[in-house]
Order: C-alpha cells, then sequence, then structure tokens
C-alpha cells in the first residue's frame, strides 16, 4: 500500500509539472505579468476633480452608474449661483455642455461661449432648452475637436443677460482639465 500512494504522489507531482509547463507555452516564454493583467478602464471615483471641474456619479441600475462634470459660480459675498456648468458625455467622442444660470435671464439674449484668447475663432450660441424651479439651462453638443481645443485654450467665456437693457453676464470658465475629465467619465457610458 505504501508503494501504491509514493506511485500516486509522484504521479500527481509530475502531472502538476506538466500543467505548469502547459501554462507556460500558452502563455509564451517571453510574456510579462503585465500582459495578462486585465486593462479595461476603472470607473472613476464620484468627487474626483479635473482642475475645476467635480465629477457627480449617481447609481442608475444596480451595476451602472451615471457620471458628470460640474462646476460652479457663484457671488463671493453671499454666495449665490451665478452659473452651473455640467458636462455629460455623448455618443462617439462628443459630450454635451449644459448652462444654468438663475431665473429671469432673458432668453433672447442666448448663451454664447467662445474660447478664451482664440479671436480667430467664433463665438458659439447654446439653446435655451428650459426654466424650471430656480433655473434656465442653455445646451450645445461638443465634438472631440472642440473638447480637445478647450482643453488647450484653458478656458471659456461664457455670457449671457438677465434683462434687454442689462449688460452681459460674462464669466470665465476654465477648461484645462476638462477633455481629461470628459474622458475618465466615458467609460461609464458603456456600463
Amino acid at each position: 500500500m505504501k508503494k501504491t500512494v509514493t506511485f500516486l504522489a509522484a504521479s500527481l507531482i509530475a502531472a502538476g509539472a506538466a500543467t505548469a509547463q502547459d501554462a507556460d507555452t500558452e502563455i509564451g516564454a517571453d510574456a510579462t505579468p503585465e500582459a495578462t493583467l486585465d486593462t479595461t478602464p476603472q470607473p472613476v471615483a464620484n468627487n474626483s476633480s479635473f482642475g475645476n471641474w467635480i465629477v457627480t456619479c449617481q447609481a442608475v441600475t444596480t451595476q451602472a452608474t451615471a457620471c458628470r462634470l460640474v462646476q460652479e459660480q457663484s457671488l463671493t459675498e453671499s454666495n449665490q449661483l451665478v452659473a452651473r456648468f455640467i458636462a455629460l458625455p455623448a455618443e462617439g467622442d462628443a459630450a454635451i455642455l449644459l448652462a444654468q444660470v438663475p431665473m429671469g435671464a432673458y432668453l433672447p439674449g442666448g448663451a454664447v461661449y467662445r474660447i478664451a484668447d482664440r479671436d480667430d475663432l467664433e463665438q458659439r450660441s447654446m439653446v435655451w432648452q428650459r426654466c424650471l424651479g430656480q433655473l434656465c439651462e442653455a445646451a450645445i453638443k461638443l465634438e472631440a475637436d472642440e473638447i480637445a481645443m478647450m482643453g488647450d485654450g484653458g478656458a471659456i467665456l461664457f455670457g449671457y443677460r438677465m434683462d434687454a437693457g442689462a449688460d452681459p453676464i460674462i464669466l470665465r470658465v476654465e477648461t484645462a482639465s476638462f477633455a481629461d475629465g470628459v474622458a475618465a467619465i466615458r467609460p461609464q457610458l458603456s456600463n
């Protein structure tokens, strides 16, 4: 009986070595441990920052979240909101940029922006979407090249009016890390 146990143990050890050798053959002798690691993008953490942009995420289902970038500007003295900017990934390499301003904005005056320090580029008009609660919201779809220009430019100038005769309110919105932030939240779209 002792010989049988020794023979079985030796057979199992030999079989294990052969299996390990087969696994080495499948991976390849020159394979590195990094080559076998999972390289799928990891979800960005809620409250991560990309310059002045903050990531906010919400559970959509038990296994999926939807993230967006948010940047708020408010008055120093009263902390009253002047504008909130929200970026959401869209299909392909595009994104949607929303601008939310206080109720009472003069809608016929429009909502516009242009890339700062790029006088060669025309300003773009955003489309007013709705006024609800205490906010009015304008939106525009950004293509990949414009997202990249925003990151290269470092800032956009956004403007709107509170009434027909008022001077425009013009805000400088930091965008230096905007493209990185949009790229970071993009994987969330496929979950």
